[in-house]
């Protein structure tokens, strides 16, 4: 097993659901793309968009900025799998 300080590297490759508002802010990045983004103009093309749109607003990189949209917020619901205190056991 590699490890990567104490914890082992299988740990680094598990992708975690996302939360709630990381949806909603996928979901207004998809719709401010949508109205800029055109697909063969350089001066519109997504680092563009991301460049005069996306990071002053959300202050995010632009390698998040692609993977956000690339996110489905209907197939990448979070699943809370943790039992609450006031659960009966």
């Amino acid at each position: 097993t590699i490890y990567i300080g104490k914890l082992p590297l299988s740990l680094f490759k598990m992708r975690l659901p996302w939360h709630k508002s990381t949806l909603a802010r996928a979901e207004k990045i998809k719709a401010l793309t949508a109205m800029h983004y055109e697909a063969g103009n350089q001066a519109k093309c997504y680092k563009a968009v991301w460049r005069r749109w996306i990071e002053p607003e959300f202050g995010i990189c632009y390698r998040t900025y692609l993977n956000m949209l690339g996110l489905d917020p209907e197939t990448e619901s979070r699943q809370d799998n943790q039992p609450s205190l006031f659960d009966e056991l």
